[in-house]
């Protein structure tokens, strides 16, 4: 029979495992979708998903893109689509909420987040923002 710490520590582990699962299973499913909605003459384009990243957008693009089922962000001139994050998002839905659509670099380079989340929010980068004029070249 386990003794009550050790009881209390397996808990607790499984409590983190189960808690870490949910984020990594929703980022697998969302890359096997993307393989599974690939035709098979196509080849994989950045831009085309998440960290792809050679999108380009206008501001007036991103603005479409700000309710909690479709969020995108501006961080330094780069387009991130934060939509299946916003729900995991530890300083909650509201935070990401009040820029979604718009320009959130301010916010995301506050002392709340450690060095790490920098590079983690690359995952989601779908492009960069533009100028309506250099949309079309």
């Amino acid at each position: 029979m386990m003794s009550s710490d050790a009881t209390s520590t397996m808990l607790g582990a499984l409590l983190v495992a189960a808690l870490l699962a949910v984020p990594v299973a929703r980022f697998l499913a969302r890359q096997l979708g993307q393989l599974g909605t690939m035709s098979s003459s196509a080849s994989a384009l950045a831009g085309e998903g998440y960290g792809g990243g050679s999108g380009s957008y206008t501001a007036a693009e991103v603005a479409k893109h700000a309710s909690k089922d479709d969020v995108w962000v501006v961080i330094k001139g780069k387009v991130y689509d934060l939509t299946e994050f916003v729900d995991e998002h530890p300083g909650g839905v509201e935070s990401i909420m009040k820029r979604a659509g718009a320009d959130a670099t301010e916010g995301f380079f506050g002392p709340q987040h450690p060095s790490r989340v920098h590079d983690m929010v690359e995952e989601y980068l779908i492009g960069e923002l533009v100028e309506e004029s250099e949309k079309d070249k």
